[in-house]
């Protein structure tokens, strides 16, 4: 994993300005702009994954930033209804208690229990997301978020370089928090844009190694069967002349 390169890539982009100012006032737009800057991180990811040599995405295909957005955000939901769920557990015993001492006990041990599965599967959950974003970036399609194994394995595999990306990722908002307040506060939009970048970056090189190369035009037309035209004309046979 090259980590110095997702710090740069974006800066090697010839209109790396104009994108960051674009996310960065999209990112003001409510319920929207978040949704689209997910559209515009899985192109991202696309890109990476298929070797592409200026992977910042440019600001087109709107529509298809906004359907894929809603789309990872619907899987990331579907993913999250055990974490919800389990809250849901900890808080109704709580409130069914009242204030009685028996009643009080009974709730605190439930909700210590919910609470410990709770706890567990939001690491679990945080460590799949890497590899969720990953698979439906492959195809954009809906069913690939719910390839369960395949990503619990992916996650598995991977492990290491997730728990990297997640300790570089917070240091890399650190840092975009502290450059932006800096700057008036107004640069936090910007700045915090550019870290998702990095991170998203990272994550699309997570398990890259695996991935297939790219390869160049050339060596797929080299891969193809040459046919062989037929000769046109009548060879001379050898020792005879022609009068």
């Amino acid at each position: 994993m090259d980590i110095g390169k997702s710090f740069s890539f974006v800066f090697d982009d010839k209109n790396w300005v104009e994108k960051i100012l674009i996310g960065g006032l999209i990112s003001l737009i409510p319920i929207v702009g978040p949704i689209l800057l997910l559209g515009y991180a899985i192109q991202l990811v696309r890109n990476v994954r298929k070797h592409e040599p200026d992977p910042l995405p440019a600001w087109d295909e709107w529509g298809e930033k906004l359907a894929e957005g809603v789309k990872l955000i619907l899987i990331y939901l579907v993913w999250a209804l055990p974490l919800i769920i389990l809250s849901l557990l900890f808080v109704i015993p709580m409130a069914a208690a009242g204030d009685s001492d028996s009643g009080s006990a009974i709730a605190s041990f439930f909700g210590l229990c919910f609470g410990c599965f709770t706890f567990l599967y939001a690491i679990v959950l945080s460590l799949a997301i890497p590899g969720i974003t990953i698979k439906f970036a492959e195809n954009g399609e809906f069913s690939d978020g719910f390839k369960f194994g395949e990503i619990l394995a992916f996650t598995k595999e991977h492990l290491g370089q997730i728990i990297i990306v997640a300790l570089v990722s917070w240091i890399v908002y650190l840092i975009a928090g502290l450059i932006g307040s800096l700057l008036c506060l107004i640069g936090l939009i910007f700045t915090n844009f550019w870290a998702s970048l990095v991170q998203y970056h990272m994550i699309a090189q997570i398990g890259l190694e695996d991935a297939p190369p790219a390869r160049p035009l050339e060596t797929l037309l080299t891969e193809e069967p040459l046919v062989e035209l037929p000769t046109q004309g009548i060879e001379e046979a050898p020792g005879e002349d022609n009068e």
